[in-house]
């Protein structure tokens, strides 16, 4: 993964390049311990967008990518 974190990236991509991403997601929503499962990650979390995870987890997108970019090191910002 490169760049910025946005509603577009990858759930699975994301917890490659940054394994803390996992337990961030799981604090937000209780749904998202299914990401701890490897055949989920290997399937699922490979094609699944921030955006979709966001909608299954009941969490508003621009919150938890602001989140994620905040508690990674990017710098949380303004979404496009």
């Amino acid at each position: 993964m490169s760049g910025a974190i946005t509603p577009e990236t990858r759930v699975g991509e994301l917890i490659e390049a940054h394994p803390e991403a996992e337990e961030i997601l799981v604090s937000m929503a209780p749904a998202f311990k299914a990401l701890r499962n490897p055949v989920l990650r290997r399937t699922v979390a490979r094609v699944a967008t921030l955006e979709q995870a966001a909608r299954v987890g009941g969490v508003p997108v621009r919150e938890m990518v602001r989140t994620l970019r905040s508690r990674l090191g990017q710098d949380p910002g303004e979404l496009d």
